[in-house]
């Protein structure tokens, strides 16, 4: 990581990087929900959630900790991304045990880790994807070296987590081809995966968020898991993407996720460089901490595992 990455202060990735420009949208905060969908597909994920996670009472705990995280690895500088990446790791290294017939009826029995490469390379791979899809689908298509970049770049997030850049496709083409051989052969939607679902989709200030997932998803999985994908389901859809489009006529201070504004002040302050009057701002604000979804220490991104000792 140290040796891949942009620097010290800019962190693993540069700030003009393609890692930066797709994930400073905030639009982009659409493309969780989608990844965590195909993630609990596969039933060791489904399993170590079900088991092991506070979803079920803290739902909106869980997911402020996940865009923290998202955004410490992505916009922190080297020792945050690094500090974070080692958390989740080995929060994860505690979640274990065996795959049961509520994940998977063929696999039950099973044993399984969190940290598996296997189980590891398809939550990263859920991420990607879903980057990709989503920024496509709101802010502008991306052409194929603008795709292959952006993988390429992403590899380093995947090491801060645990993944060597062997344990992942070569390339954007193996990605693909790994990504269309997963959604089409690998994935199933058990018992617990409905229930991590109902929780998700539950609450009825989701169901716009319902429709929005459920069209960027791959198109088999759409109806499968339960989201709505009829004719008005279709129309929210396209009206929702249609409305996000709209960001990108917004000025950078309202457009970009705090994290990228944080991460421009730091560099800038860092090189000795003008600040701007929005730099500005968000540095004030960072030190009293009033940003929402911004860069958030280390302690407050990863919490003690609800499953674990």
């Amino acid at each position: 990581m140290r040796e891949h990455a942009e620097g010290p202060v800019e962190g693993l990735f540069a700030q003009d990087g393609m890692v930066r420009r797709i994930w400073r949208e905030a639009a982009m905060l659409a493309a969780i929900p989608p990844a965590v969908v195909l993630e609990v597909l596969l039933p060791e994920v489904a399993e170590g959630v079900g088991r092991f996670s506070d979803y079920q009472t803290k739902l909106m705990a869980r997911t402020r900790r996940t865009v923290y995280a998202t955004h410490a690895l992505v916009f922190g500088d080297l020792s945050m991304s690094i500090e974070v990446g080692a958390r989740i790791f080995q929060l994860h290294e505690r979640v274990r045990g065996r795959i049961s017939t509520r994940s998977s009826e063929a696999r039950a029995g099973q044993r399984y880790r969190a940290n598996e490469p296997a189980a590891m390379q398809w939550v990263f791979a859920t991420l990607v994807q879903g980057a990709l899809t989503t920024y496509e689908a709101i802010v502008e298509p991306l052409d194929r070296g603008e795709r292959a970049q952006f993988y390429e770049e992403s590899k380093r997030w995947g090491a801060a987590v645990g993944l060597s850049p062997e344990q992942l496709p070569a390339d954007l083409e193996s990605f693909e081809r790994y990504f269309e051989g997963m959604v089409e052969h690998s994935l199933e939607l058990g018992d617990m995966a409905r229930d991590i679902l109902r929780v998700l989709f539950g609450p009825p200030y989701m169901r716009g968020a319902a429709r929005l997932c459920a069209g960027l998803l791959p198109e088999r999985w759409r109806s499968a898991v339960g989201l709505p994908w009829d004719a008005e389901a279709k129309r929210a859809y396209e009206l929702a993407i249609g409305a996000m489009r709209g960001s990108r006529y917004l000025p950078p201070a309202l457009r970009y996720v705090p994290a990228w504004h944080q991460a421009a002040a730091r560099i800038e302050a860092a090189r000795g460089e003008g600040v701007s009057r929005t730099t500005r701002v968000v540095r004030a604000l960072d030190q009293r901490g009033w940003i929402p979804a911004g860069l958030a220490p280390p302690e407050r991104v990863m919490r003690k595992c609800p499953g674990s000792d």
